[in-house]
């Protein structure tokens, strides 16, 4: 067997990796300890929950965690100077990994020119065979089954006809662009855009908050999972920068990862936002004040807040009321405010917005 220097000598490969699970299973680490021997590597974390996984591993030196874009904005990018793109997943099934890399395929295929290679659990497949030698050469180093793409079945569906989501679990949740809207009643699950541009399905039982706070979406272009958000477990790590500023996040825990990171505090509003938002600011050793119902999806594991952080809970179904006064009246309807407060301080004001709806309060010690 030719060495991976002979095939590919002095060329440059971009590894876009997707998720939690490919850093915390060593699939991440396989794969660049490979290509670095033989090439130049630009390794990027394109997931928001892999960012945790990232820092926990202490890889923030290995792999970029500065971005925010999805794998195919990033794969986009990345070809114009590189030499080998290379899309590093560790999916729930098979199927789900066939699924994952054709919607991401069919999104950035006209604008990639250079090899596109997917390397999944067990699984490698050549999306564009510009490069079959480089992709057969990496199976064979990794001991992977290789699919090629032009002979994979199982297209995106279109907007008009809906679109299918593989490797279900029943009774998993569902998830369009950040927000739950419903959980699996099937392994057979299907989206589709009513009339009026909110989401209909098939083979879930929607939320309706949910399906309410999604609004109008682009189907085609929609960010869509099922499950938690990390499968996989492993010793939560932080780190430390200079802070400044109180954000303030409302059922969007993406934006905790590239607007929040060195913010001196976050209020997040909603259960599981809250959760999530929190876990991935422990990493950054950023504080948040949580403004809750009991409405919780149970879509993260993880229960991570820095000492100090406040959880307000209040009377079921009023969260978003609060927090709609919250962001009036203490953020003056902005995303920020200028400042270094307490945790305690922001969340007296909370509570005495929130009245007689409020429950209880704990500070995390």
């Amino acid at each position: 067997m030719k060495s991976l220097m002979v095939l590919a000598l002095s060329v440059k490969f971009a590894l876009v990796l997707h998720g939690p699970e490919v850093i915390d299973t060593g699939l991440a680490k396989r794969v660049i300890d490979l290509v670095s021997k033989e090439g130049q590597v630009d390794a990027i974390m394109s997931g928001y929950t892999g960012v945790a996984a990232v820092i926990d591993a202490g890889l923030e030196g290995v792999v970029d965690i500065s971005r925010m874009r999805k794998p195919s904005q990033e794969l986009s990018r990345l070809g114009h100077s590189n030499g080998v793109l290379l899309l590093v997943n560790f999916a729930k099934s098979r199927e789900s990994a066939i699924s994952f890399g054709s919607i991401v395929y069919s999104r950035c295929k006209d604008r990639v020119k250079k090899p596109l290679i997917q390397i999944d659990d067990g699984l490698l497949i050549d999306w564009n065979q510009i490069d079959e030698g480089m992709a057969r050469h990496l199976a064979s180093e990794l001991g992977f089954e290789l699919l090629l793409g032009n002979k994979i079945l199982g297209e995106v569906a279109k907007e008009g006809e809906g679109r299918r989501i593989h490797g279900v679990i029943p009774g998993e949740n569902i998830w369009v662009d950040g927000v739950v809207v419903g959980r699996a009643t099937s392994r057979e699950v299907t989206l589709r855009k009513g009339y009026d541009g909110r989401l209909e399905a098939d083979g879930v039982d929607l939320k309706p908050t949910g399906v309410n706070r999604l609004g109008d979406f682009d189907l085609s272009n929609a960010h869509v999972r099922s499950g938690i958000t990390r499968r996989t477990k492993t010793t939560a790590r932080s780190t430390d920068s200079k802070k400044s500023g109180v954000f303030f996040i409302d059922h969007s825990a993406e934006a905790a990862i590239h607007r929040c990171r060195n913010a001196a505090l976050v209020v997040t509003v909603g259960d599981d936002t809250s959760k999530i938002a929190g876990s991935i600011l422990y990493r950054f050793n950023v504080p948040v004040v949580a403004i809750t119902d009991g409405d919780e999806d149970g879509i993260s594991s993880e229960e991570l807040k820095v000492k100090g952080s406040v959880v307000i809970r209040l009377r079921a179904g009023t969260d978003d009321i609060v927090g709609r006064e919250v962001h009036k009246r203490i953020f003056h309807s902005e995303g920020q405010i200028e400042g270094n407060p307490s945790p305690s301080s922001i969340a007296r004001e909370i509570m005495r917005i929130a009245g007689d709806r409020l429950v209880w309060h704990r500070v995390s010690e």
